[in-house]
């Protein structure tokens, strides 16, 4: 007769999902947060070329000989970085330190012009804006292009036209030179506009601190059409600003590089997480 009490406990084999080597398709998005309110600062999602490093400084330890004994690794650190397929404002605005201004009734932002326009019959320049600035003196100077498309007389803004002098009138938006003046005329203004966004870099701006989440789809190996969700989080990232370069062209990039620390307060040190899903 077996004693039930002394049998073995069997216990349910729990079905973990422990993933290994995976197919990662892309990155999808990456999405900035400020660390101490978790509030979205930026999210950017046309990735390309995106790359997650890490490194650190060797320490050498050696005997008499010169014979290394050990090596210690401290000051571990990270750096991501991509390339966003289009010019971001929003990333341009993280990169610099600064926020993105957006217009509207209330805080208008003033934009520069620059205008060739044509000199009617009766010696006049409509601008396609209305000029701001000083009153009565909204353009201060405008310039004469000659028919070989080079600069002729330049004209300095007056109470009346003369030798040498125009006026304008902001409100008509209307530019009055001498008699005899002809062709064409380059003028310079700002304006105000209600629908327009800014972003200022000043040299006294670095970027601030971010907690980084970088989205990415995965796939089993086996089975490509299982599909694994991804995020790679830092929760201590600052772009670096020693080199931020924007190519200006239709064919360039919008780059960027973050270094990932450890926050010096937290005692588990973490650079970042690296989580795989399986729903």
């Amino acid at each position: 007769m077996i004693n039930k009490f002394f049998m073995p406990e069997i216990k349910e084999e729990k079905n973990m999902f422990n993933p290994n080597e995976l197919v990662l398709e892309r990155v999808r998005s990456v999405e900035e947060y400020d660390p101490a309110t978790s509030e979205l600062l930026g999210r950017y999602t046309q990735i390309e070329e995106p790359s997650l490093k890490t490194s650190a400084d060797a320490q050498e330890v050696t005997d008499a000989m010169g014979s290394t004994v050990a090596t210690f690794y401290k000051a571990q650190k990270g750096n991501f970085s991509f390339n966003n397929s289009f010019f971001s404002l929003d990333l341009a605005a993280s990169q610099y330190g600064t926020e993105k201004a957006v217009s509207s009734d209330e805080n208008k932002i003033i934009m520069p012009v620059s205008e060739v326009i044509t000199i009617g019959a009766d010696h006049t320049a409509i601008l396609k804006y209305v000029p701001v600035g000083t009153v009565g003196a909204e353009v201060k100077y405008v310039k004469v292009i000659n028919e070989n498309n080079t600069f002729g007389d330049t004209y300095e803004v007056a109470a009346a036209a003369a030798d040498g002098k125009f006026t304008i009138d902001a409100a008509t938006k209307t530019i009055t030179l001498p008699d005899g003046v002809t062709g064409k005329v380059f003028v310079n203004y700002e304006r105000e506009t209600v629908r327009a966004a800014q972003v200022t870099k000043r040299s006294d701006n670095t970027p601030k601190i971010k907690t980084l989440l970088i989205h990415a789809i995965f796939h089993e190996i086996c089975n490509p059409n299982v599909i694994y969700a991804g995020v790679i989080r830092c929760p201590r990232a600052q772009i670096d600003p020693s080199s931020t370069e924007v190519t200006l062209s239709p064919e360039g990039k919008h780059p960027a590089s973050y270094i990932l620390q450890r926050d010096y307060c937290d005692e588990g040190g973490v650079l970042f997480d690296i989580i795989v899903s399986e729903d």
